[in-house]
């Protein structure tokens, strides 16, 4: 199932320590999920993520930095976090990985694991039917 999660979209999770928010950018295409951020010859700036829509693992081989990996459930809920993965590498998916976030390396705070991040736009429409139905 894929995260209901559209491109530019701001999402936040919170963890004991601080509110992570971040505008991401959504590669759900063959192309744009094989090029990743191999493009980029600088680390993402920390408020941004590229959200890979697939259940596969994601690899560093090509990239000129070390990036923060998060795999995500199809409700965006974090299932595990390899932080600072450096170029080279292969990181595997875990069960039930819908997506995977990749961020600038030092951008995730700790304790994020079994936290779900919130989709601002999801959200926002979420409220406004509850109070329709009111």
């Amino acid at each position: 199932m894929r995260p209901p999660i559209a491109d530019q979209s701001v999402i936040m999770v919170t963890s004991a320590s601080r509110t992570l928010r971040l505008r991401i950018t959504l590669a759900d295409h063959f192309i744009a999920r094989l090029v990743g951020l191999l493009n980029q010859t600088t680390p993402p700036p920390p408020d941004t993520g590229l959200l890979l829509i697939s259940r596969r693992g994601v690899h560093t081989i090509g990239m000129r930095f070390p990036i923060d990996i998060l795999a995500l459930d199809p409700s965006l809920t974090i299932l595990r976090v390899h932080p600072a993965v450096e170029p080279g590498r292969l990181v595997p998916a875990p069960r039930g990985t819908a997506a995977t976030l990749e961020l600038a390396a030092g951008t995730v705070p700790h304790g994020l694991i079994g936290r779900r991040f919130q989709s601002e736009e999801v959200d926002t429409c979420t409220c406004h039917e509850r109070r329709l139905s009111r």
